[in-house]
């Protein structure tokens, strides 16, 4: 098993910048710019818990280079009973990513002159509506320039859709789902005027065998993949919007992939299924020749898509499933889901070298409309 062995295919209120410097002598305005992203802070329920995500986008307009000191959450409303939100400096590094890339490596929260990045924030429910988000800053080399600049949030109103499982059986396990660290929820989609994170909140499901590992046999044939062929099902009842066959399959964990990988190809052999209400489910990654829609057809929750392969941007077989906010599954914003019903298992997983040394499987806990979380080990019933 590799935890990341599997491949990936952003409404607040208007920013609201106030400058409070710390001393009136000798400092400087810094034109930090702070964005809401295009998506809406998004509530949602997994592991038991409540959460929220969203993201902070900043762009540097000055001709220092500045530095996030710290990024306070709390009411905006006064409300002492409501407990505050406190990042510093060395908390925000994990959070933080310039736009340039590597947006899962933790880097200083400090952006240079014409330089721009994002918070990233997957946070338990502050259990209060609206927020503000206060960032204190400086230039580097300036102290009596720190100011504060604050952004107000506000959640989605719209609830999560409950949807049915897209798969059958035990142990499917996601190594890329919900969680601040996954690289789908960093997966930042820029292209002509779109700005967007249509995989917030998509997962990667595997399959795993009774010693931890996603396939016995030959690493580098797919057949030897637990999950390979496996039936892909319809989450909601809904008609296909698109679909994409004929893409050749890669070989397991090849340096190279069966075709470049383009906006055409990047969910290799895929259904696009419009399930209403502006909300759309994309399944990923068939294997060719058993997509078993067509565009136009009318579908109903459980009927059989397609099947389970490793085409496009895969490196094993898996299922990328995600559902968005337009008609594209790029370009568009990803959407929380929760599934109606299935049972998440405890459990114990130790590797060594992204290959599994010890699996113990636990006790099991029915769970009903919950969104599927990162490392979440479960069993679908229909």
């Amino acid at each position: 098993m590799r935890k990341a062995a599997v491949g990936s295919v952003l409404a607040f209120t208007a920013a609201l910048l106030v400058f409070s410097p710390a001393s009136a002598t000798d400092s400087l305005p810094l034109k930090l710019l702070v964005l809401p992203s295009p998506g809406s802070p998004e509530i949602f329920r997994g592991g038991g818990a409540t959460h929220v995500a969203y993201e902070l986008l900043l762009a540097n307009f000055t001709e220092h280079t500045i530095r996030i000191d710290s990024l306070d959450i709390a009411p905006a409303q006064p409300d002492n009973r409501a407990q505050r939100l406190s990042f510093g400096s060395k908390q925000l590094r994990p959070m933080f990513s310039t736009t340039a890339g590597q947006y899962l490596k933790p880097q200083a929260p400090v952006l240079k002159p014409a330089e721009s990045g994002i918070i990233f924030l997957f946070l338990d429910d502050p259990s209060f509506s609206p927020w503000n988000n206060t960032l204190t800053i400086v230039a580097v080399g300036r102290p009596n320039s720190r100011q504060t600049i604050t952004v107000q949030s506000r959640p989605s109103q719209t609830k999560p859709v409950v949807i049915g499982s897209p798969l059958r059986g035990r142990n499917w396990w996601t190594p890329n789902g919900p969680a601040n660290d996954s690289i789908h929820r960093r997966a930042v989609v820029a292209v002509g005027n779109h700005l967007g994170l249509p995989e917030r909140f998509a997962v990667d499901w595997v399959r795993v065998g009774a010693d931890g590992d996603t396939y016995r046999g030959a690493e580098s044939d797919n057949r030897s993949y637990h999950c390979y062929n496996a039936e892909i099902l319809a989450v909601a009842d809904g008609t296909v919007l698109a679909v994409k066959d004929g893409i050749p399959e890669n070989v397991p964990h090849s340096p190279t992939m069966a075709v470049p990988i383009t906006m055409e190809t990047i969910g290799g052999n895929y259904v696009l299924e419009d399930i209403g209400n502006g909300q759309y489910a994309f399944y990923a990654h068939m294997i060719p020749g058993t997509v078993a829609v067509k565009k136009g057809d009318r579908v109903k929750r459980g009927q059989s898509l397609g099947r389970l392969g490793n085409s496009g941007n895969s490196s094993e077989p898996h299922l990328h499933f995600h559902i968005c906010d337009a008609p594209d599954p790029l370009l568009s914003n990803g959407l929380p889901f929760e599934i109606d019903h299935f049972i998440r298992y405890d459990y114990k997983l130790e590797t060594r070298d992204d290959h599994p040394v010890k699996f113990e499987i636990g006790a099991p806990h029915e769970v009903t409309n919950e969104i599927f979380m990162n490392r979440d080990l479960a069993e679908f019933t229909h």
